[in-house]
C-alpha cells in the first residue's frame, strides 16, 4: 500500500513538472495573454480538468512557472559568479555565458505585457523574485568590484541594469544573417563596459 501511494505521489509530481515545463514553453513563445489553460492541457495531452487539479488558475500556473525560471537563474548566476575567478571581467564573462545558455527572459514583455495581467499580490511577488534572483546578484558583483578598486564608482544598480539590458538584446541582434555569435557580442560589450570606447 505504501509503495502504491509513493508511486502515485511520484506520478503526480512528474505530471506537475511536465505541466510546468510545457506551460513555460508556451508562455515564453506566446506570452501570458495568448496562452489558455486549454492550450496547455492540449500540449501536455491531458484533459483541462486534470490541469486544474494541479493549478486552480492560469495565474497560479504562470507564477509557478516564473518562480521556477528565476530560481534556475539565481542558482546559475550564483555558480557563474562564485566559481569563475575573483575579478569582474571573469565573472561577467561567466554570467554572460550563463544567460546565453538559457532561453531569453524577455524582461520588457514580462513587465509591460504579462505582469500587469496578474493580481497585485502576484505582481509584487514576481517583482521581488526578479530582484532577488537576477538583479541583486549582478549588482553585488559590481559592488564588490568597486570595493576591490577594480572599477570607479558608478551606481551599481545602473551597471546591473545596463548589463542585463545588453544581455536581453543579444538574442535579437544575433538573428541577423551577418551577425556574430552571442558569445562574441557579449565579449565585445563587456569590453566596452569595462574598457570604454575611447582609443
Amino acid at each position: 500500500m505504501a509503495d502504491n501511494r509513493r508511486c502515485t505521489k511520484e506520478e503526480s509530481s512528474s505530471g506537475r513538472e511536465r505541466l510546468v515545463d510545457e506551460a513555460e514553453r508556451l508562455f515564453r513563445a506566446r506570452g501570458y495573454n495568448a496562452v489558455s489553460m486549454r492550450d496547455i492541457a492540449f500540449e501536455v495531452g491531458i484533459r483541462q480538468a486534470s490541469l486544474y487539479y494541479h493549478f486552480p488558475s492560469k495565474e497560479q500556473l504562470f507564477v509557478a512557472v516564473t518562480e521556477r525560471m528565476f530560481e534556475r537563474h539565481r542558482a546559475g548566476l550564483q555558480q557563474a559568479i562564485y566559481h569563475n575567478g575573483s575579478d569582474l571581467r571573469s565573472q561577467l564573462h561567466a554570467v554572460s555565458g550563463w544567460f546565453l545558455s538559457q532561453p531569453p527572459i524577455h524582461f520588457l514583455s514580462m513587465f509591460h505585457t504579462d505582469m500587469p495581467c496578474l493580481g497585485e499580490d502576484n505582481m509584487q511577488k514576481l517583482a521581488v523574485c526578479v530582484e532577488q534572483s537576477v538583479f541583486e546578484p549582478i549588482k553585488q558583483t559590481f559592488i564588490k568590484a568597486q570595493e576591490r578598486g577594480e572599477i570607479r564608482y558608478t551606481r551599481p544598480e545602473l551597471l546591473a541594469g545596463f548589463f542585463l539590458s545588453v544581455m536581453e538584446t543579444i538574442p535579437f541582434v544575433t538573428t541577423k544573417p551577418s551577425a556574430v555569435s552571442g558569445e562574441v557580442m557579449a565579449n565585445e560589450m563587456i569590453s566596452v563596459l569595462l574598457d570604454g570606447l575611447k582609443v
